[in-house]
């Protein structure tokens, strides 16, 4: 179990394989790093069922940041598979044993959804599996990373400025 960052597999403007997503702002809480507009945290049972309190969060989050309805319906189902994506591989804890964190954080120019959660040793998404491939096609820019024994989906999306009138 390495406690370092591994970045195991992205996609994304920067390029299939790339370590980090294009235009990628710094962590919140980093020296000099832009803080997001809004930020929105939920914790739910890792459990299908709950799932939809993930999905209906970025559908909200969607419709604060004035998204057309293209763009919430990919999100919405960016989340779903985010999570899935840990769900259903047979390698996952039991639901009783952990839960799911899902992360949004809208900046100027992206939207970014985390979705976090213990993992086991060996615990990596089939990035050859049509999950991951439809993850790359609802969204910009799909990152895969492990630390302390914790594993990340980050998804971006880049959001058009005229959608506030900007």
């Amino acid at each position: 179990m390495g406690m370092g960052k591994e970045t195991v597999h992205s996609t994304g403007e920067a390029g299939f394989g790339a370590a980090e997503p294009a235009g990628d702002p710094k962590p919140a809480g980093v020296a000099g790093a832009p803080l997001p507009e809004s930020e929105v945290v939920i914790e739910i049972p890792a459990d299908r069922l709950y799932v939809v309190l993930a999905r209906s969060a970025a559908v909200h989050l969607g419709s604060v940041l004035q998204l057309g309805i293209t763009d919430v319906t990919d999100l919405r189902l960016a989340v779903d598979e985010a999570c899935a994506l840990f769900l259903v591989n047979p390698a996952f804890p039991g639901a009783r044993e952990v839960g799911l964190a899902c992360r949004f954080e809208a900046y100027p120019s992206e939207l970014r959804v985390t979705v976090r959660a213990p993992i086991p040793p060996d615990f990596a998404p089939d990035t050859e599996g049509i999950g991951w491939i439809m993850l790359g096609a609802l969204v910009d820019d799909l990152a895969w990373s492990t630390q302390d024994g914790y594993g990340t989906l980050t998804l971006a999306k880049r959001l058009d400025p005229a959608r506030n009138g900007g």
